[in-house]
């Protein structure tokens, strides 16, 4: 764990590109948390910044802010301090990993999947940016565990910290409001597993509530958890991520045009411009599909480098990703022949197929599929060993829930 930690300090202060070239997603998550430490409130940082304009936002889903705000109250208010929770997250991450396998596939499986976690370059790379990656990833290894858990016994308790913590990762990235759904299919089997799933999802709707009353409130309609699909979508569908090449399947922000309202009516109004354009260009859209699911599984564009990325490490990592796919489909196959349950390590690849389908193709998306892919290839990669060991006794498989 040490020297997972020291892995990413290095690569944060080192590699990692600070600062952004230009205002990115990065600085609303700079910005955001110290107005939030100083009393300021969710507000549009760039408005409230540049033109001294206080503007109420709910552009991004707030955990990741509100944690960074947590930080910069205990006085952590330099860009370093914040990238570097990403080095927390990270660890975090790598623990609940090892955690995972071991549950899934003994002590080898556990150590193998922790330690690929910890030198993973496309995880190590979304630790060192400012962006929500990295808390997301550690709350959704975090919601995989406790599906398994609450799998193996559907006690209250377990059901009641599986639907917070999945609504804690919806807080931080959007997508995840799929993720607990997904994640709740298997239990729905048995008598006690459908009451774990309706607790699971009371918990859910009770962690969501206050954030989306006060959207409401704010923005005089329903606000689940962020206006950026607004954006997502507009910026998706046009001209240029439809029929020029460099662009395919991607995003461009040329192409949201800013309408009249508050933010929700704006970006409401964008999000049907884009669909709009989608639907004039159905013929073409077949084409734009598949390019947004290559981009996300590095078939299309493959050494593409979201922002905050190291262009070096990401590319490395783009290696070790096709490296890691066959390991983990072996894994998968391994789980599958012991009778262990294995859609709670899927349900996060059907999370980010679907985000790219819905708006565009960025490997930011894969962040879940990453991780649970890690566990699959800890999972194969301990059998390979084990065979090789003299004597060694076979992994013990977790009792199929």
């Amino acid at each position: 764990m040490a020297a997972c930690v020291l892995v990413r300090v290095v690569h944060t202060l080192a590699e990692a590109p600070w600062p952004p070239p230009g205002l990115d997603d990065q600085f609303f998550f700079s910005a955001l948390p110290k107005l939030l430490a100083d009393g300021h409130g969710f507000v549009n940082p760039f408005k409230e910044v540049f033109d001294h304009v206080t503007v109420p936002t709910a552009e991004h889903p707030p955990f990741y802010s509100v944690v960074l705000a947590a930080v910069a109250k205990l006085g952590g208010t330099s860009p370093d301090v914040q990238r570097l929770t990403g080095t927390v997250f990270g660890a975090g991450s790598v623990l609940l990993i090892g955690i995972l396998g071991r549950r899934l596939a003994g002590d080898l499986a556990g150590l193998c999947a922790a330690a690929l976690a910890a030198v993973y370059p496309i995880l190590i790379a979304a630790d060192g940016a400012l962006m929500s990656e990295s808390l997301y990833g550690v709350l959704v290894v975090g919601t995989v565990l406790l599906a398994y858990l609450t799998m193996d016994s559907p006690a209250v308790g377990r059901a009641l910290a599986l639907g917070a913590l999945g609504a804690l990762a919806a807080l931080t990235r959007g997508e995840a409001l799929v993720l607990l759904p997904l994640l709740l299919l298997p239990l729905l089997r048995s008598a006690q597993g459908r009451r774990a799933a309706a607790l699971a999802a009371v918990a859910f709707v009770v962690v969501l509530a206050p954030w989306t009353a006060r959207n409401w409130i704010v923005f005089d309609q329903p606000v689940v958890i962020a206006n950026n699909s607004g954006s997502a979508v507009a910026g998706a569908n046009c001209d240029a991520t439809f029929y020029d090449s460099d662009f395919l399947g991607g995003w461009q922000p040329d192409c949201i045009v800013e309408h009249p309202g508050n933010e929700a009516e704006d970006l409401s109004e964008s999000r049907r411009d884009g669909f709009r354009y989608a639907g004039d260009h159905l013929g073409r859209l077949p084409v734009v599909l598949a390019v947004r699911f290559g981009r996300v599984w590095s078939l299309y564009d493959p050494f593409q480098v979201p922002e905050g990325r190291s262009p070096r490490v990401q590319k490395l990592g783009v290696i070790c990703f096709f490296l890691l796919v066959p390991l983990g489909i072996y894994g998968l196959v391994l789980l599958r022949r012991r009778r262990v349950p294995v859609w709670p390590l899927v349900a996060p690849f059907v999370v980010v197929s679907i985000s790219a389908l819905t708006t565009y193709g960025n490997v930011r998306f894969r962040q879940p599929a990453d991780l649970t892919l890690v566990v699959l290839a800890g999972v194969g990669l301990a059998a390979l060993v084990g065979r090789r060991r003299p004597g060694a006794a076979p992994a013990r498989p977790a009792v199929p829930a």
